[in-house]
C-alpha cells in the first residue's frame, strides 16, 4: 500500500541530489572559467638582471647585420640575421625571453671568429617574426618553424655541421628540441644559461623575479590541454620584469601557447634523459635567475652525457654581454663541433 508513496519520496530525494550535484558542477565550471578569464599575469618590478646587458652602450650597432626573412609553412615571416663564416659550420642561435636576437650580437661575433656561420633568429612572436607579438598559433609551432627555417636556409644539405644554440628561455628551447622527435635536425646542441622548468632545482622562484606568472590560469589551461582541448591558449600567461612595450624590439608578455612552446614541458626530466646528441650547457657562476650550482647534480642524476661549463664571475646577461661570457660560449661550441 505504501510503495507508491515511497517511490514518490525517493524520486523527490533523487531530484534534490541531482539538482545539488548540478549546482556544484556549475559552480566548479564557473570557478574554472573565472580562473581562465580573470587570472592575468602581473608585471613584476623591473629586474636589472633581465634588462641591462653589460657593455651594450659601447656596442657599434652599425656592425649588426640587417634582418633577412624566410617563410614558414603558414606563410608568416621568420626573421634572422646572418654572420657569415665557414659555410659547412652552421650555428642557429636563439635569443632569450623578450628578445629579438639583436642582443645576441656579441655571442654571434664570437662564434663567427671561431669559424661558424651564425644565423641569429627571431622566434615567432618576437622581432617581427610570425603574425602577433607574444603569441603563436598553436602549441608546438616553434618546433615546426625551426624545421621550416632549417629547410629554407639549406642547412639540411649534406656536409653542413649544424649546431642549435640558445640563451635563457632560448636555451630551454634548445634542450626541448634536443630531447624531442626533431633531435635529428641538428648535430649537436648548446644551451646557455637555460631555463629548465619551474620545478627544476636549477630554477630560482619565478626565475629570480624575472617572470610574473599567472599560475592558476596556466594550471587550468594545462588541464584542458591534457584533455585535448586547446581552448583559450592565446591568453597571456607570463609578464616579464621589463617596462618595455610590445613591439618589434621587445616582447614583454607571452601567451600560454608561446610559453609552453618554448619549454621542455611537465615531463622535463624524461625529455632531458632522452637527449643523446652531443650537448653542452654553459652558465655563469653568479647567474641571478638560475642556481648554477644545481646543474651538475641535476645532470648527474638525469643525463650525465650532457657536458657543463660554469663560467666564473659571470651573471645572467654577462654571458651574452661580457667578452669572457661570449668567449666561453664559443669555446664550448668548438668542443662540440670541433675545429
Amino acid at each position: 500500500m505504501d510503495r507508491p508513496h515511497h517511490r514518490s519520496k525517493y524520486a523527490a530525494m533523487l531530484r534534490k541530489i541531482l539538482i545539488a550535484a548540478g549546482v556544484l558542477v556549475l559552480m566548479a565550471v564557473g570557478t574554472f572559467a573565472g580562473v581562465i578569464a580573470f587570472n592575468s599575469p602581473n608585471a613584476p618590478p623591473k629586474l636589472a638582471a633581465g634588462n641591462s646587458i653589460p657593455g651594450i652602450a659601447q656596442w657599434n650597432f652599425s656592425e649588426i647585420p640587417k634582418p633577412q626573412s624566410v617563410r614558414a609553412r603558414d606563410g608568416a615571416p621568420l626573421n634572422y640575421r646572418l654572420y657569415p663564416g665557414r659555410p659547412h659550420r652552421a650555428v642557429v642561435l636563439v635569443h632569450g625571453s623578450t628578445g629579438t636576437g639583436l642582443e645576441m650580437h656579441k655571442v654571434a661575433q664570437s662564434l663567427q671568429v671561431a669559424g661558424a656561420t651564425v644565423y641569429v633568429i627571431a622566434l615567432r612572436g618576437h622581432g617581427g617574426s610570425g603574425t602577433r607579438n607574444g603569441d603563436v598559433s598553436y602549441l608546438g609551432q616553434l618546433d615546426d618553424d625551426l624545421a621550416d627555417l632549417v629547410k629554407a636556409l639549406g642547412l639540411d644539405k649534406q656536409g653542413i655541421h649544424q649546431t642549435l644554440a640558445g640563451f635563457s628561455s632560448g636555451g630551454g628551447f634548445v634542450l626541448r628540441i634536443a630531447g624531442s622527435s626533431r633531435a635529428a635536425l641538428f648535430d649537436d646542441y648548446l644551451a646557455v644559461s637555460p631555463y629548465v622548468s619551474q620545478d627544476s632545482p636549477t630554477n630560482k622562484p619565478n626565475a629570480g623575479g624575472w617572470a610574473g606568472v599567472a599560475l592558476p590560469r596556466i594550471l587550468a589551461l594545462s588541464l584542458l590541454d591534457g584533455f585535448g582541448l586547446p581552448w583559450f591558449q592565446g591568453l597571456p600567461a607570463v609578464h616579464f620584469a621589463t617596462p618595455a612595450k610590445a613591439d618589434d624590439n621587445r616582447t614583454p608578455v607571452y601567451s600560454f601557447r608561446l610559453m609552453a612552446s618554448l619549454q621542455l614541458g611537465r615531463d622535463w626530466r624524461a625529455a632531458v634523459a632522452r637527449i643523446g646528441a652531443p650537448t653542452r650547457i654553459v652558465i655563469g657562476a653568479n647567474d641571478e635567475l638560475f642556481n648554477s650550482d644545481q646543474f651538475q647534480p641535476m645532470l648527474q642524476a638525469i643525463n650525465p652525457r650532457i657536458g657543463l661549463t660554469i663560467v666564473p664571475n659571470e651573471g645572467h646577461l654577462g654571458m651574452i654581454g661580457d667578452p669572457a661570457g661570449a668567449a666561453a660560449i664559443a669555446a664550448a661550441w668548438l668542443q662540440l663541433a670541433g675545429s
